[in-house]
């Protein structure tokens, strides 16, 4: 016999711990910690998208969608960096540092939350919607509570508290659907939907003080320290911006040329085709990002090591799975959907190329950031926007709107491309890995279109 009992209480309760201890490291790993918070991440979205819509009726909806694309434009035209800055800075961990990129973004938050308040009238005016400006001046003070919350919401990706952050998110985003069930059920009105994720901010702002030693800061400026942060962030801003006209454009232009039908199929296979990007955007961010910031930092010459060593894995198997949502775009839609939706699986076959190379892209992005070279992934956006610029109007008039959809899904292309050129400058390149990714890639999407055709047959 093996198990704890025949080895005796004392031998069976350190194998029991041992277990124990190797479960709690396991699940404490970053890219684990990044995969189960984007899994709680989406089922909490899908709880409240069912919940509130039963409860709310669909205008609702569409004013909250009109605050959170007013929220994101200002939030994007003003993006700093503060988390790339302050992870990859040589003073990240002095006090006065602190201070002082905790002051400019507190600014910067009351900045924009006077902004918003200002324009909340011209704006709803503008949108058509004149009964929703108060709804816009109160959803400002979101600026105001996210920049009111303590630092540690980006010091704890330098310090490798990864589990804890994203357990205050986790709780903060829990917080905010319960305000808004019971809201809308109390309610009856969109008020429910505007005031909920200022509580959730509230919720999170508070957290980022209690769940983290040092959280408290004071107002300090230091001319230094804001130069430099300006210099980092002008590329920021500008990539920022030009991300925002990439993630908008395709829908303004569609708009008018899609009947409602098929601008919903589009819009649906959109936002399913983005879903592997909330893995790629915070493993990058917050996992890679900070590996390959302190690497530099301590020895440059690693930089190339640790950043396909700490990749490769998490590459291989997403890439066959962002292969895979490619392969099976039919199979997906109809399994989810009746009949009424297949024609949104052509569109979310051609979506889905842009996030199977988004994680190789935005990895290198993050290793030449890493290493100084900040203005890649303003570059790398341009490149994206003169592909969308030249092929999109190529491709419509020649395919039509379908063609405008194809240059959506690979306008990532370019910007990997540039990528690649940028690491072979920096001598941190292995091609043969990077087209090793993009063949398991062709494989993620050779096995979906097998299962696709042995499975479809019988939906």
């Amino acid at each position: 016999m093996t198990d704890a009992r025949a080895l005796g209480p004392v031998e069976g309760s350190r194998r029991i711990g041992g277990l124990l201890e190797q479960a709690l490291a396991f699940a404490k790993r970053d890219t684990n910690v990044v995969i189960a918070t984007v899994v709680i991440a989406n089922l909490l979205r899908a709880v409240s998208t069912v919940l509130l819509t039963r409860l709310l009726v669909p205008e609702a909806f569409g004013i909250a969608g009109i605050i959170g694309i007013i929220a994101f434009i200002m939030a994007m035209m003003s993006d700093l960096g503060f988390q790339a800055f302050v992870v990859r800075h040589a003073d990240g961990d002095r006090q006065e540092f602190r201070d002082v990129v905790w002051t400019i973004r507190l600014g910067r938050s009351v900045v924009l939350t006077l902004l918003m308040m200002a324009l909340a009238e011209p704006l709803a005016l503008a949108a058509g919607k004149p009964e929703i400006g108060p709804a816009i001046a109160v959803s400002a003070l979101m600026f105001l509570i996210d920049g009111c919350s303590a630092l540690t919401v980006i010091t704890a990706l330098r310090e490798r508290l990864l589990l804890r952050l994203s357990t205050v998110e986790t709780l903060a985003a829990i917080v905010q659907l319960a305000v808004a069930v019971v809201l809308a059920f109390a309610w009856q009105s969109y008020w429910a939907i505007v005031i909920a994720p200022l509580i959730g901010g509230l919720a999170k702002s508070v957290l980022s003080y209690l769940c983290f030693n040092d959280a408290r800061r004071r107002f300090r400026f230091d001319t230094r320290y804001a130069l430099e942060l300006w210099n980092f962030a002008r590329f920021v801003i500008g990539s920022s911006i030009i991300s925002m006209l990439l993630t908008q454009c395709d829908k303004i232009i569609l708009a008018r040329l899609f009947t409602l039908d098929m601008l919903g199929y589009y819009m649906l296979a959109t936002n399913l085709a983005l879903a592997p990007l909330a893995f790629t955007t915070a493993y990058s961010s917050r996992v890679l990002y900070p590996n390959l910031a302190r690497a530099w930092r301590e020895n440059p010459g690693e930089l190339q090591s640790v950043f396909y060593g700490s990749r490769r894995r998490i590459s291989c198997l997403y890439m066959l799975a962002a292969g895979g949502l490619a392969g099976t775009a039919q199979l997906v839609i109809a399994i989810l959907y009746d009949d009424r939706y297949a024609d949104a699986a052509t569109f979310l076959q051609l979506l889905a190329i842009s996030p199977l190379l988004a994680l190789s892209s935005g990895s290198a992005n993050e290793a030449l950031t890493a290493s100084g070279r900040v203005h890649v992934t303003f570059h790398a956006n341009i490149a994206k926007l003169l592909w969308l610029g030249l092929a999109g109007p190529a491709a419509l008039l020649v395919f039509g709107p379908i063609g405008l959809v194809a240059a959506v899904g690979s306008m990532e292309a370019p910007a990997l491309f540039y990528s690649w050129w940028q690491l072979w400058r920096a001598d941190l390149l292995r091609v043969t890995e990077e087209l090793a990714y993009l063949a398991v890639g062709g494989a993620g999407i050779l096995l979906g279109l097998a299962l696709e055709a042995a499975l479809l047959p019988y939906l």
